[in-house]
């Protein structure tokens, strides 16, 4: 099931890169490892109850080994963010991952609605 299905203007997304590399300070980036590929075709992204698609490239945040922590929503200078925060489980250390990902512009209803969704599969995961 997919919960939003947004593209970005090639502005959108070189805005967010630039914001995100600012951020970032030299941390692995996702926006980095995706980049590439994303600025020749139209940015893309896609969001189901378990992972993240960033073009062709997938990011687990809720499976076996991935558990969800957190959504948030920002704002971060001219661009709205939301931000996946997760658990992974890796040869028995914990590590915390976050996902970032831009919100197009006039999709910031719909990326509440993502976040609650989200929120709830989490709920329901802590629960089972």
């Amino acid at each position: 099931m997919i919960l939003a299905h947004w593209t970005y203007t090639k502005e959108e997304w070189k805005a967010f890169a630039r914001s995100d590399k600012r951020k970032r300070n030299g941390l692995l980036q996702l926006v980095n490892f995706f980049l590439p590929t994303t600025m020749r075709e139209v940015p893309e992204v896609r969001i189901t109850p378990e992972k993240v698609f960033i073009g062709k490239n997938k990011r687990h945040f809720s499976d076996a080994m991935n558990q969800l922590r957190q959504i948030n929503i920002r704002e971060e200078g001219s661009i709205n963010i939301m931000e996946i925060t997760f658990e992974s489980v890796r040869n028995r250390a914990i590590e915390f991952n976050e996902i970032r990902i831009p919100v197009p512009k006039g999709k910031l209803k719909e990326a509440f609605e993502v976040e609650e969704k989200l929120n709830e599969v989490r709920m329901t995961t802590q629960q089972g």
